[in-house]
């Protein structure tokens, strides 16, 4: 039984970072199609963050929002 759900639990992870990954193909591929040098780099940095970058910074988020 908790063999099963930790594979479950590494899958939806898994499942996380693949469609993370998917929409910041996508966000490059839009950027990619910006004309201005500028603009093409200003949204190249904000869609630059690494899944793990993104998990991070999602998780402190969360911990500052704790009642206290």
């Amino acid at each position: 039984m908790k063999q099963a759900l930790l594979l479950i639990a590494v899958l939806a992870l898994s499942g996380c970072a693949f469609v993370y990954d998917q929409v910041q193909d996508i966000a490059q591929t839009q950027c990619a199609g910006n004309g201005n040098a500028q603009d093409r780099r200003a949204c190249e940095k904000r869609n630059a963050p690494a899944y793990d970058d993104y998990e991070a910074r999602r998780k402190r988020l969360q911990e500052g929002n704790k009642p206290g």
